[in-house]
């Protein structure tokens, strides 16, 4: 049973091989990803207002901290996109 359930998820949809046949729309789309997530953390922290995951709005530490992870995860989304180009 384990097995056939990892045959499924090994299966490539014809959308997954269009992606690794033109790398350069796949990484565009991560650094577009990545520009927005990291332009959003990067308005957080300026404005010391963070909103949570549900929409709570979060002050002080936490949503500095809060604001912090988003830009470092758009800045590895960058990362990844420019990867993607180049490699």
């Amino acid at each position: 049973m384990n097995f056939n359930i990892m045959l499924l998820l090994a299966q490539q949809s014809d959308t997954d091989k269009w992606l690794e046949e033109n790398p350069l729309v796949l990484g565009g789309l991560a650094i577009l990803i990545g520009l927005s997530l990291a332009g959003y953390g990067v308005y957080e922290l300026m404005t010391g207002v963070t909103k949570s995951k549900r929409g709570k709005i979060v002050e002080g530490g936490m949503g500095k901290m809060i604001s912090i992870v988003r830009i470092i995860a758009g800045v590895g989304a960058c990362l990844f996109g420019l990867y993607k180009i180049v490699v």
